[in-house]
Formats: C-alpha cells, structure tokens, sequence
C-alpha cells in the first residue's frame, strides 16, 4: 500500500494500528509503503488462478488500503525495498498474515467492478468476470475453429478490457486471465451448455416483462391503435 505524505509519526502509528504492518518503508520524499507478507499460502495470479481467492483478496486489499488512508492510484506492481539504505525502516511483526487475518472493519462487502475505478487485484477480478461473459457468447460462432485461435481472441478481448484501468496489468496477466477463460471454456463448453445458458437468459428476460415492460407495451400499443383509428378517420 502507498499512504499519502506524511510523517513518520504517523507511519509508526500505523503500525499499532490492528493488522499491524510488517514493514513501513519511507522515502526521503515522504512517500511510504506499508506491507503486509502473506502466508503460508499465496493468491495465484496464473491461468491456474481461481476466482473466489482473486475475489476475497482484492477485498481484503481495497479494506487494508482505506484503513492506512492509501492510494487508489497505486498500481501494486512495484514497491519500495524495505532493506534499501535511502529508505527510513519500521519493522513490524515478522510473522506472515493469512487472508482472513488482513479483514478489517473497513473490508467492503463488494467492490466497484467499472475499470475506471479498480485498481490494485481488482483489475484481475474485473476483467476476468468482463471477458469471461463475452467469451462464453462468443464460443457458439468459434467453437469449430482452432484452439490457438480462440485463446489469441480472447487475449485481444482481455487487452482491450486492460487499456481501460487507470494503471493497466502487465501483458503476462493480461495473457494469463485470458488463457485461464479460455482454455477453461474450450474443454468444458458445450453446445449444451450454451443453449441452457441461452434459455436461462431468455427466461430471466421473461420474468423482467411481468409488470412495468407489460404495462409499457400495453400503453404503447393503446397508442399506436388510437392513432390508426384517428388516421382512418381522415
């Protein structure tokens, strides 16, 4: 995380502030990045990546940011060295931090998801969830094609969704969320599946013109009578 300029009062602070840092490092400037080391396990960021885990991190991430009142603009791909020399120091607990040990008061129940307002893993989880509907529409006009063809589309797909972040992901996660959506899909997809997908959408459409979309045809058919017969008239 990259906390706004302040003094290093306030970034010892902030390491008595529950989860405490495990390291702050501040530049001359005083600039500062505080961090958090994860463990045992960590989030996988790899076309073997899982979306759940991608999901609660980037959670996990947005509360930890709001609480040190960090940087949303900060892209979270590169970091002060905590053992450099030019840097001031603090060194807070040595023991590495689970997900669930990171969730604070300030972790949000959900995130915005417009790719003008994520930043940090939450472009990760936007796009993968962006291109991953797109793709599954697109299969039913590729499916007779090639493999390598399909993933180059879909790496297209996700580069486009990536020019639109404020600080966009390196090309090798852009790639990565794209093979994992589309080798998935390729050997899962159906032609089954598709025409439930598609019948699954249509009934929710169905259900949606129950009442108002009812009542407006309704009235715009009332219309469209009225002017006929006003018409026929003349």
């Amino acid at each position: 995380m990259r906390p706004p300029r302040r003094r290093a009062a306030r970034l010892r602070a902030a390491l008595r502030a529950p989860p405490q840092p495990n390291w702050v490092a501040q530049s001359p400037s005083g600039r500062a990045h505080i961090g958090w080391w994860l463990g045992p396990h960590h989030i996988c960021r790899t076309d073997s990546a899982l979306l759940a885990p991608l999901r609660f991190a980037h959670r996990v991430e947005t509360g930890l940011r709001i609480s040190v009142d960090g940087d949303f603009a900060y892209g979270g791909q590169l970091t002060k060295n905590p053992i450099h020399p030019d840097w001031e120091t603090i060194y807070g607990p040595s023991t590495p931090y689970t997900l669930r040990e990171l969730v604070t008061v300030h972790t949000p129940r959900q995130v915005p998801r417009r790719p003008d307002r994520v930043a940090g893993l939450g472009r990760n989880v936007t796009m993968f969830d962006t291109a991953r509907q797109w793709a599954y529409l697109q299969w039913w006009h590729h499916r007779h094609g090639a493999q390598d063809a399909w993933l180059q589309l879909i790496v297209q797909r996700c580069h486009a969704i990536n020019t639109e972040f404020t600080v966009p992901l390196p090309f090798t996660e852009v790639q990565a969320t794209a093979h994992s959506i589309g080798k998935w899909i390729w050997r899962n997809f159906t032609v089954e599946d598709f025409l439930a997908r598609q019948a699954h959408r249509g009934s929710k459409g169905g259900k949606i013109m129950t009442e108002k979309k009812r009542e407006a045809n309704r009235q715009r058919a009332t219309k469209f009578d009225t002017a006929s017969i006003i018409q026929a008239a003349r």
